[in-house]
């Protein structure tokens, strides 16, 4: 009987063990960088959780160390992504565009005909930004975002107003929050967006003013 009673002790001890294992991450998918995607199937692939994200692209899943979690939407390239600590990740995932695959990202409900007709336009349009013409991340933040100004090593929300007389902004490079980004040459410089929308609140009071995103060749 003793026996029988330690084995379910430990049989118990063993499960609440596996239970803590699992927390709760959050995370945006978008396209074209900016477009949230509704609908997207979010597998983790340790913890067996699958989650549909929401109209603004959000989710929540359970997840166990260094999980891995795959992305997926009719019409577009998967993805996945491994878990490494993080509490929030935002991913973007490519449009195969063809007719086909038009019709069916709008018709699964991932996203509306208007907003991925002019996303499609948008890009067939645009080519790669250089901005080896800056001679410091700051000139180039400054020249290319006019509500946000250089304080020091600091980057102002100069809409944000609050008690707050410095309402910096939070810095993220390459989907990591940093506090400085001194060291970085506008030459290696891939991508840089400014998120004061909606996205901003996948950071929490951190992104209250903002979220400056700058990725990395």
């Amino acid at each position: 009987m003793i026996l029988f009673l330690a084995a379910l002790l430990l049989a118990a001890a063993g499960t609440d063990a596996t239970a803590q294992e699992i927390k709760h991450v959050s995370g945006m998918v978008t396209t074209y960088k900016s477009l949230p995607l509704n609908r997207v199937k979010v597998i983790a692939t340790k913890s067996k959780e699958e989650v549909l994200t929401d109209i603004d692209g959000k989710f929540v899943i359970g997840v166990q160390a260094r999980d891995i979690l795959n992305f997926s939407a009719a019409g577009f390239k998967g993805k996945r992504l491994r878990i490494k600590g993080d509490n929030i990740y935002i991913t973007d995932l490519t449009f195969v565009n063809t007719r086909a695959n038009f019709e069916l990202a709008v018709n699964n409900g991932h996203i509306t005909e208007e907003a991925l007709r002019q996303a499609i336009g948008l890009a067939s349009g645009s080519g790669g930004r250089d901005y080896s013409k800056y001679k410091s991340i700051y000139e180039l933040i400054s020249s290319e975002f006019y509500n946000l100004r250089v304080k020091g090593n600091a980057i102002v929300n100069t809409r944000v107003r609050s008690f707050d007389s410095n309402p910096q902004v939070l810095l993220v490079v390459n989907e990591r929050i940093v506090n400085d980004i001194s060291y970085i040459n506008p030459d290696y410089v891939k991508d840089i967006e400014f998120i004061d929308d909606v996205r901003s609140t996948l950071f929490g009071a951190q992104g209250a003013n903002g979220v400056l995103k700058i990725t990395l060749k």
